[in-house]
């Protein structure tokens, strides 16, 4: 029996759920949810990807891969919850220039605040659902769902 639930899953139409999920449902540009399709419960999970980052642009494989990664981890933090620590940090930095005027040096401080998550557990039987970037190109949307029983 547990080998059929993720190959009834995938053999499902899924079509009007997931344009559901990418137009009208409050999680379209992220989030966890329980969604109600067909008499049966699922949770879905939809994460966001930047696209275009310092270190180049992300292939949609590289996106999918990426937003499955985020997927599993917020419906797992959705489920057994996450510890949140943060911590603001001073920072000082100085940058000395030289130039025919004599040397020159710029002092300054920033605060940085830093934010950290952190979720554990596992998670079975999680389908991809789709997949679809933004207007502008600029993110990627990564649906995943688990049925609930």
């Amino acid at each position: 029996m547990f080998l059929l639930v993720p190959l009834l899953v995938s053999a499902q139409d899924f079509k009007p759920l997931e344009k559901f999920i990418q137009t009208k449902s409050q999680i379209r540009e992220g989030g966890v949810d329980v969604f109600n399709y067909l008499g049966q419960d699922y949770l879905i999970a939809v994460s966001t990807v930047q696209v275009v980052t310092a270190k180049g642009t992300k292939t949609e494989t590289q996106c999918r891969t990426v937003g499955s990664t985020k997927a599993k981890r917020d419906m797992l933090a959705f489920v057994n919850g996450s510890t949140i620590s943060s911590y603001t940090e001073l920072v000082f930095s100085e940058e000395v220039q030289e130039g025919p005027q004599g040397r020159q040096v710029e002092a300054s401080q920033s605060y940085t605040e830093v934010i950290k998550e952190s979720v554990v557990g596992s998670i079975n039987q999680i389908t991809p659902l789709c997949g679809w970037y933004s207007e502008d190109g600029s993110l990627y949307y990564y649906a995943s769902i688990k049925p609930i029983q």
